[in-house]
C-alpha cells in the first residue's frame, strides 16, 4: 500500500512576517518551506516536490515572469494546489492584471461598479532622454525602453475610473505635457496621445517633477500621486524644497529605476521622502505591472476597509465543521467569475472566499489577509487552523490521493504507466476514467489515456525519447470517489556510453595495459599527443596467394595461345545460332583451295577462260597472234574457283586485245598452243 507523509507546501510571503500566523496554524499537519518572492522557483520541475503553493500578499512585480508561468504549468498540467491570500498588495492592487496569476484566479479583478470611491489624481512623469531609445534585449531583442514605458503608462491610466484625474509629462532637459492633468473620461484619448511620445535629449528629473506637483496641488482629486520613471542620472535640482511642498499638500511619489545606469540612490531617496515605493528593474516587461500596481495603490479603490460579517453562499469542504465566522475588517475588491464557486461574500456581495478547478489543479482565493490588519479576529479564532488546513487540503486534493498507486517503468524508448486503484479496505475501484498528463523535459504537454486491463488496474504508455525529467499527473475519476490524482516523475538518462562508472579509472588502466598503451590524467592530458609510440613491424607471406592466382590463370593462358579464332568463325557461329533459334541466317560454304574471297574470284576467272579457249577453232599457220579477250566477272557469284592454273585478268578493269601468258602445266595449255603456232609460222 502507498504510505503518504505530511503534505508539503511552498509558502511565498510578500513581506517578512506576512505568513507567520498561517505558518503557525499549519505547522502540526503540513510541512512548510517559506521563501521570499525573488526566491520562488522559475522551473516547473522545482515545484514537483510540493503538493501546493500559497501566495501571501505577494505583488506580481516582485515575481519573475518565468516563476508565474511555471506555477501555472504546475497547477494546470500537474494538478498542484494554489491558495492566494489577499492584502494591500495582492490581486488588482498587486498588479495581477495581464499575468498568469490573473488567469488562474476563480475571481475577476474588475472593481465592483457599485462602490463609491473618492477620486484620484495621478501624474506619470516619464524620462524621454536619448538612452530610452535603446532596444531592450529581454523582450524579443527589438523593443525600445520608451515603447515599454508608453505601454505601462497606457495601462496605468486604463486602471483608473472615469471620474479620476490623470496627466502625463515627459522630460529630457525640459518638461513637456503630453496630456495635462484632467478627468480621464474616455481612456482612448490618453492612449492615443501617449503613443505619440518620442525620445531624445538629456536627463533632468527636477524639471519633470516640478510641474507635476503643481498640477496635482491645484486639482480637485482627493488622492494625489506621482509615478516617476527614468533610466539615467539627473542634473541637480532643489529636490528638498519639492519634497517639502509635496508633503504639505498630500502628494505622494513612487519611483521606478530602469537598468544599472539609473541614479538608484536618488530614486530611493525620493521614494522614501515622498512616502511612496521604490522599484528597480532590468526587465522592461515588468513596467506595465509596476505602473498598474501603483495606479491601484494610489487610488486604493480596490482596498475596501470596514467591519462586516462574512456570509455563506454555497457549501464547501473548506468550511466543514466550522460554526459562526468571525468579523472581517477589510478585503481586496474583486468580481465573481461565471465558473468560479463563491463560498463566502462580504456585506456588499463581493467575493471573500472562492474556489474552482483550474485544469488538473485547484485554486482557492481568499481576498482578505491572514494577519492582523483586516483579519485580526480570524487570527485569534480557534477555528483558524482548521479553516486553513481544509483550504490547503482541498486545493491539493490530499484527502483522496491514497486511493491510487501509480508506477512508471522505462522500456527502451517507451514509458509504461501502471495505476492500481483500491479502497483502504482493499476493494478494487473499477470503471474509473483514468488518464495521465505528461510534461516532457521541453515543457511540451500531452495526455495519455489509461485503460483498465484487470481488476483495479489501469495501464497506458507514451514515447520517452527525449532525455531528461518527465513530470506526470495521474488522474482518476469515478462516481463514488470523485476526482483523485497524484504527481510523479521519471528521468530518461543519457546513453550508456556517457554514464560515469565507479570503476572507470580501473577499466581505462586495464585497457591501456592490454594494448601496451598509457594512461593520462587531466594535468598531463596534452602528453597523449606526443609522437613517441613504439614502432611495431610485422611480415606476411604473399606466395600462397600468388601461387593460387597462377594456377587459376594457367588454363586461360593455354587457351589463348592454342586456339585461333577468325572473324569468319564468329560469323558462322552467329549464323548457326540464328538457324537454331529460327530467326534466319545464311551459312557461307567453304570453297576448296580458297581461303579468301579474292583467291576464289581468281580461280573462277581461270576456269571460264579455259572453257572459251577450248571452244575456239585451231589457228591456221598464217595467224601471227592469237588475240584473247577475257571478260572479267561483274559480280562476285560469277567467280568460281578452278583446280589448275590459267589466265589471270585484272578484276573490274577489262582490257580489249590484251594478252597475258601464264605458264601452266600440261601440253594442252594455252601457252603450249601459242608456242606451237609460232613455230609453224616460222
Amino acid at each position: 500500500s502507498l504510505v503518504l507523509g505530511k503534505p508539503r507546501l511552498l509558502v511565498v510571503e510578500g513581506h517578512p512576517g506576512e505568513a507567520a500566523a498561517l505558518q503557525s496554524a499549519l505547522a502540526n499537519s503540513i510541512e512548510i518551506d517559506l521563501v521570499a518572492p525573488e526566491r520562488m522557483p522559475v522551473d516547473a520541475r522545482s515545484l514537483v516536490g510540493y503538493d501546493g503553493v500559497v501566495l501571501v500578499n505577494v505583488p506580481a512585480s516582485s515575481l519573475q515572469r518565468k516563476s508565474m508561468e511555471s506555477l501555472q504549468i504546475a497547477v494546470r498540467d500537474l494538478g498542484k494546489g494554489l491558495v492566494v491570500i489577499g492584502g494591500d498588495e495582492s490581486y488588482a492592487a498587486g498588479g495581477y492584471f495581464r499575468t498568469p496569476l490573473e488567469e488562474m484566479l476563480p475571481v475577476a479583478l474588475n472593481l465592483p461598479s457599485k462602490l463609491d470611491i473618492p477620486s484620484v489624481g495621478m501624474a506619470l512623469v516619464i524620462d524621454r532622454s536619448g538612452s530610452m531609445d535603446v532596444a531592450h534585449d529581454l523582450r524579443g531583442g527589438g523593443v525600445k525602453k520608451i515603447e515599454l514605458a508608453k505601454e505601462a503608462a497606457s495601462l496605468a491610466v486604463a486602471q483608473l475610473s472615469e471620474r479620476d484625474y490623470a496627466g502625463v509629462i515627459t522630460f529630457d532637459s525640459e518638461a513637456n505635457w503630453v496630456m495635462e492633468l484632467q478627468p480621464i473620461g474616455d481612456p482612448a484619448q490618453f492612449k492615443s496621445r501617449i503613443g505619440s511620445i518620442t525620445s531624445g535629449g538629456g536627463t533632468d528629473i527636477y524639471v519633470g517633477l516640478s510641474p507635476a506637483v503643481d498640477a496635482l496641488i491645484a486639482s480637485k482629486a482627493k488622492s494625489k500621486h506621482i509615478v516617476l520613471l527614468t533610466d539615467g542620472v539627473s542634473a541637480p535640482g532643489d529636490y528638498e524644497g519639492l519634497i517639502k511642498k509635496m508633503s504639505e499638500n498630500g502628494v505622494t511619489l513612487s519611483t521606478v529605476a530602469v537598468g544599472a545606469d539609473a541614479d538608484t540612490a536618488l530614486m530611493q531617496s525620493l521614494a522614501a521622502s515622498g512616502k511612496g515605493r521604490y522599484y528597480y528593474t532590468e526587465d522592461g516587461n515588468a513596467l506595465p505591472q509596476i505602473f498598474a500596481h501603483e495606479s491601484h495603490l494610489a487610488a486604493r479603490s480596490y482596498l475596501i476597509e470596514h467591519p462586516f460579517s462574512p456570509q455563506r453562499t454555497a457549501p464547501s469542504p473548506i468550511l466543514d465543521g466550522l460554526g459562526g465566522l468571525p468579523e472581517i475588517k477589510g478585503y481586496v475588491g474583486t468580481s465573481p467569475r461565471p465558473s468560479g464557486q463563491i463560498t463566502l461574500v462580504s456585506d456588499a456581495g463581493d467575493p471573500l472566499l472562492a474556489q474552482w478547478q483550474y485544469g488538473l489543479g485547484r485554486v482557492v482565493a481568499w481576498t482578505s489577509d491572514a494577519r492582523g490588519q483586516w483579519a485580526k479576529e480570524w487570527v485569534g479564532w480557534e477555528g483558524f487552523p482548521r479553516f486553513w488546513g481544509q483550504a490547503v487540503g482541498w486545493s491539493t486534493g490530499a484527502e483522496r490521493a491514497d486511493l491510487i498507486q501509480p508506477r512508471i517503468q522505462l522500456d527502451g524508448g517507451t514509458a509504461r504507466i501502471t495505476v492500481d486503484a483500491a479502497e483502504p479496505d482493499g476493494a478494487y475501484l473499477n470503471g474509473l476514467a483514468a488518464s495521465a498528463v505528461v510534461v516532457a523535459p521541453s515543457l511540451v504537454t500531452s495526455t495519455v489515456e489509461l485503460r483498465q486491463t484487470s481488476a483495479g488496474r489501469y495501464e497506458g504508455q507514451f514515447p520517452a525519447l527525449e532525455e531528461g525529467a518527465y513530470l506526470l499527473q495521474v488522474r482518476a475519476n469515478g462516481p463514488e470517489t470523485g476526482e483523485i490524482g497524484q504527481t510523479l516523475g521519471v528521468v530518461v538518462p543519457y546513453s550508456p556510453e556517457y554514464r560515469v562508472s565507479a570503476d572507470g579509472e580501473d577499466l581505462m588502466s586495464r585497457l591501456a595495459g592490454i594494448t601496451s598503451g598509457r594512461t593520462f590524467g587531466w594535468e598531463n592530458a596534452s602528453a597523449s599527443f606526443d609522437h613517441n609510440l613504439t614502432v611495431v613491424r610485422s611480415t606476411t607471406d604473399l606466395w600462397p596467394l600468388l601461387l593460387l592466382l597462377a594456377i587459376l590463370l594457367l588454363p586461360f593462358d593455354i587457351g589463348v595461345r592454342r586456339l585461333a579464332v577468325t572473324r569468319r568463325d564468329f560469323a558462322r557461329a552467329i549464323d548457326e545460332l540464328r538457324r537454331r533459334l529460327g530467326i534466319g541466317g545464311r551459312v557461307v560454304p567453304a570453297m576448296p583451295g580458297a581461303s579468301t574471297p579474292e583467291i576464289a574470284a581468281l580461280f573462277g576467272a581461270k576456269g571460264r577462260a579455259r572453257e572459251r579457249t577450248e571452244q575456239q577453232p585451231a589457228p591456221s599457220s598464217s595467224t601471227q597472234r592469237v588475240p584473247t579477250r577475257i571478260e572479267p566477272p561483274t559480280r562476285a557469284r560469277d567467280l568460281q574457283p578452278t583446280g589448275s592454273a590459267g589466265l589471270v585478268t585484272e578484276v573490274g578493269t577489262p582490257e580489249v586485245g590484251r594478252e597475258k601468258e601464264i605458264s601452266g602445266t600440261g601440253d594442252d595449255s594455252l601457252a603450249a598452243r601459242l608456242r606451237k603456232a609460232r613455230e609453224q609460222r616460222g
